[in-house]
């Protein structure tokens, strides 16, 4: 099996899942990197009108088990993050992608992120921490709290939770995972 063919049995992101419960006025959502759909087809099973965005063609995962509705509520694009024109949306979420951006492509895709969000619009995402076993590897970006904390210096940073755990990675491969986890909201412009 692939990365993508795990991916697609997984749940959705339990912070997530957390999230669209309390918050049941969200009615569009971008999913960047979404992979195989773990995320997106609980938003559109939610309904939620989500565009989908990944590198890779991932159709095939994405639409997989939906209901004719449900497809009609998902848009899929097929873009690398620095090349995407991002919808205007209530909602942005991001899991396990981010880190994949270096700091220049980042601090624009953030910017590009701020501007597609409604006014109280939400960003959901996670980024990882220089404690996981992956650091090092020089196709994916770490950082620190306090780095994190300036990327979101024009949200408002509901939370931020830095979590380490030994976990299996999609692929079933044992990882220590060190992550923060990350909702910010898009504030209403004053004056």
């Amino acid at each position: 099996m692939n990365f993508f063919e795990n991916n697609s049995k997984l749940e959705p992101h339990k912070i997530l899942l957390n999230f669209i419960k309390n918050n049941p006025s969200i009615k569009t959502a971008v999913d960047l990197g979404c992979g195989a759909g773990r995320d997106t087809k609980f938003l559109v099973q939610n309904d939620i009108i989500v565009t989908a965005i990944d590198r890779v063609n991932v159709t095939k995962f994405l639409y997989k088990d939906l209901t004719e509705e449900e497809k009609a509520r998902l848009n899929f694009v097929q873009a690398k993050f620095s090349d995407v024109h991002l919808p205007k949306t209530d909602l942005v979420i991001s899991y396990e992608a981010l880190p994949f951006c270096n700091r220049e492509e980042l601090i624009k895709l953030i910017i590009k992120i701020k501007e597609s969000l409604n006014e109280n619009g939400y960003f959901l995402c996670n980024f990882f921490g220089k404690n996981d076993s992956w650091y090092g590897n020089d196709k994916i970006q770490f950082y620190e709290k306090k780095e994190i904390q300036d990327f979101f210096q024009n949200f408002k940073i509901l939370r931020l939770n830095e979590i380490e755990t030994d976990a299996e990675t999609a692929m079933h491969q044992m990882k220590h995972w060190h992550v923060f986890w990350i909702i910010a909201k898009k504030e209403e412009q004053k004056g």
